[in-house]
């Protein structure tokens, strides 16, 4: 949340609603989900509101604090709040009364094909400021720096439903680009008190694919496919979350690692490492999804009939879409930092952030990375970030956007970094905790001043 002390105001971006990819069970707009809600902090009087995803089914959750400026306008300053959106999107309000400081359109979307969902028919988006991250995956920004690798993504390409933005999951498998981590992330944007926001930005395609879940031949199978397959798999091989493996649960699997019916019995209820507890399951479904993990799914049994028909689907997983190298299956940059002038919506300028150094030995120009972690910004004109997947600390000129130094860390910095001085002198402080996307984790503070 961001204050405003001297109004007495208190800006709220909210999450999405639940469950995050399919509605038949929430049907309509679903207020105050995905909206920036502007409260009397003295009451929590409700003083205005705007919804930036209606019925959302792509986990378009806000994913930042906004930001309070002063727009100049025609001799005018006007008090203001931005908004940034996974989709890529800022959106900026006159923060006292709501009204938006550039034009919001409602645009129309294609419909769902899935039973019993119900898509909104329009989403609002703004004229400016365009867009700081691509919005359409189309054939020609296929990634084809790698020549062996190509042929395999334009055949996924094909068979998976053609990308329009808002596009609704499908069970032949729907593109999320900008992907569930942005576009716009939690680290946040800076602002300067010119009003030129800089926002990091990922460009990374995600592939959802939805499957009824009450299709399963058993309640066991029912309830495997409905609480364990996203993270599992859908033939239970195991998947990976944000680079980090998740084990298999084959009967073979489960077998090698000694897990009996009580040892599962106890980590399904209590839960281990990232999985979270399970013992709110009733007694019939947790025993119904033991007999189809340790009878390899078996088949259906008088106790484990699945006999419950409602609709409930579910999705295969969080998948980024890559090459087999490793790499974003849409043509570079990966990763970006933007300046926009907030004042008149206009671009300041947009560099990559991160690289790969194996690419660049190839010859090939800085490509960006994921990021994650925010700017921070100067009175000396200098903006400070972390977040890129290189595990390198850089420093750019706020006016120009050329890289002014970098520093190689320990572990990623994939937070925002801080800045305080100490008997005048200043610092910048990152913290180099490592871990995503498959880099390795670290336990450092990093601090950084210039010579005395």
């Amino acid at each position: 949340m961001s204050v405003d002390e001297a109004r007495g105001l208190v800006y709220c971006p909210t999450g999405s609603a639940s469950a995050d990819f399919y509605g038949g069970d929430r049907i309509g707009k679903n207020l105050f989900a995905n909206s920036l809600i502007c409260l009397d902090a003295r009451t929590g009087k409700r003083v205005w509101h705007f919804q930036f995803v209606h019925h959302d089914l792509w986990d378009r959750d806000l994913p930042a604090p906004p930001n309070l400026l002063t727009i100049r306008r025609n001799g005018q300053e006007i008090p203001a709040v931005s908004q940034t959106t996974k989709s890529g999107h800022v959106f900026v309000f006159n923060r006292v009364t709501g009204e938006p400081l550039f034009p919001i359109e409602e645009r129309p979307y294609p419909s769902s094909d899935l039973a019993g969902e119900s898509a909104w028919p329009t989403q609002p988006l703004p004229t400016k400021p365009a867009p700081f991250a691509r919005q359409v995956f189309s054939f020609d920004i296929i990634n084809d720096l790698s020549p062996d690798t190509l042929p395999d993504l334009q055949n996924q390409f094909v068979r998976i439903k053609p990308h329009i933005p808002f596009t609704p999951p499908s069970e032949q498998g729907t593109i999320i680009f900008p992907g569930y981590d942005g576009g716009g992330e939690w680290g946040g944007q800076a602002v300067d008190p010119n009003g030129i926001l800089y926002v990091n930005s990922n460009e990374m395609p995600w592939i959802l694919t939805m499957i009824n879940a009450a299709e399963g031949d058993t309640n066991g199978e029912r309830v495997y496919l409905q609480m364990c397959a996203t993270c599992h798999g859908i033939d239970r091989s195991g998947t990976q979350i944000q680079g980090s493996p998740v084990p298999p649960v084959t009967l073979a699997a489960l077998k090698e690692k000694q897990l009996d019916r009580q040892a599962l019995s106890e980590k399904i209820q209590k839960g281990a490492g990232i999985m979270p507890p399970f013992g709110f399951l009733s007694s019939n479904d947790f025993n119904a999804v033991l007999n189809f993990l340790l009878k390899n799914g078996g088949g259906p049994t008088s106790e484990n009939q699945n006999s419950n028909n409602e609709i409930v689907y579910v999705h295969t997983g969080y998948n980024r879409w890559k090459d087999a190298h490793g790499y974003p299956a849409v043509k570079p940059p990966w990763g970006t930092l933007n300046a926009i002038n907030l004042n008149t919506g206009d671009y300041v300028w947009k560099t990559t952030l991160g690289e790969y150094p194996e690419l660049i030995e190839r010859g090939i120009p800085p490509t960006g990375t994921e990021n994650y972690g925010g700017p921070i910004i100067t009175a000396g004109g200098v903006l400070f970030i972390g977040a890129s997947l290189d595990e390198q600390f850089r420093a750019f000129d706020m006016k120009t956007g050329k890289e002014l130094f970098r520093y190689k860390l320990p572990a990623g910095a994939y937070s925002t970094p801080a800045t305080y001085s100490v008997d005048g002198r200043q610092f910048i402080v990152t913290a180099s905790g490592g871990g995503k996307m498959g880099t390795k984790n670290g336990d450092a503070y990093i601090a950084f001043a210039l010579p005395h």
